[in-house]
């Protein structure tokens, strides 16, 4: 059978359609953005494809599920496959909007990480230009050749990547599934951990660099280790401080630097909390001096308190 594909390219509207689904996963159908003509209306009737709209500029309303949303700039609508929905520009201010159309076994679980569900269709998007530049590159890709193929998923991706970073960054107590088990983000933290000790972090920014909120990293922690990522860091910190005490004559301030802590009064004051002495005491208390003997079992120990 012959693939047909459509590519049109004018200034109010641009669209490359029927495009082959090759991607099990992910894949790209039609993309493309239009500037409507006031009550332009495109409906009611239903797609085998998941589209999702991002509105420039203008208004308009969507009708889903026996739901009307009122929509302006910066709104997102995500309609998935099968199911009827219509919408219409509004005649005074209509809308510039774009969109994709995808399909493939992931097409809801990308789209769920973005924001979008049957039950909450609709979210303002911030990064509208960025998610435009990846329409225009997709559409840009139009010929049927393999390079371009690889390009316009390759954008699509990107889309996703952004649109998911824009939830997670924009919208209050956004829920991202993971990649990863728990695990690996713990491994993954005490390694953060491990090569920081010494500046003044905290552990935002160290679920920032992985790419998990706090809450969940500190209860991944917790299920993992038996401590929070605040305690773990706190414990590093120390045991290398009482290695330091133990095997090298640095002062107690130099110490308390070494291992993240500017303040030396509150270095200590958490020293003791950990070994029931001050880094002075500790240092005294188990300072050793070695003796020298003859005879097997003449060697003892003493320690200097």
């Amino acid at each position: 059978m012959k693939q047909t594909t459509g590519y049109t390219s004018s200034a109010r509207y641009k669209c490359l359609e029927d495009l082959q689904k090759n991607s099990s996963g992910l894949c790209l159908t039609y993309c493309g953005w239009e500037y409507c003509d006031p009550g332009h209306r495109f409906g009611p009737n239903k797609r085998t494809s998941c589209v999702l709209h991002i509105v420039k500029e203008g208004k308009g309303i969507l009708e889903m599920d026996k739901k009307k949303y009122e929509l302006s700039k910066g709104d997102a609508f995500f309609i998935p496959s099968n199911t009827e929905a219509w919408y219409e520009a509004d005649q005074k201010d209509p809308w510039v909007y774009m969109w994709v159309g995808f399909t493939g076994y992931k097409s809801n679980e990308y789209a769920e990480n973005a924001g979008f569900s049957m039950k909450s269709p609709v979210r303002k998007v911030q990064e509208i230009n960025i998610l435009g530049e990846y329409i225009d590159h997709m559409l840009d890709a139009h010929q049927l050749s393999y390079a371009d193929e690889l390009m316009r998923g390759g954008y699509l991706l990107l889309f996703f990547a952004k649109l998911i970073e824009d939830y997670r960054e924009h919208v209050p107590g956004a829920e991202i599934s993971r990649s990863y088990p728990g695990i690996v983000y713990v491994r993954h933290a005490m390694d953060y951990i491990a090569q920081h000790y010494k500046e003044k972090i905290k552990i935002n920014e160290i679920a920032d660099y992985i790419g998990v909120n706090r809450s969940y990293l500190t209860s991944s922690f917790k299920k993992m280790i038996g401590c929070s990522p605040q305690e773990y860091l706190v414990n590093l910190r120390m045991e290398k401080a009482k290695t330091m005490l133990l095997k090298t004559d640095m002062p107690i301030y130099a110490i308390a630097s070494e291992v993240g802590y500017t303040d030396q009064l509150a270095f200590s004051k958490i020293f003791k909390q950990h070994y029931g002495a001050s880094p002075r005491a500790y240092r005294e208390l188990i300072t050793e001096e070695l003796v020298i003997k003859s005879k097997k079992g003449d060697y003892h120990r003493r320690l200097k308190i």
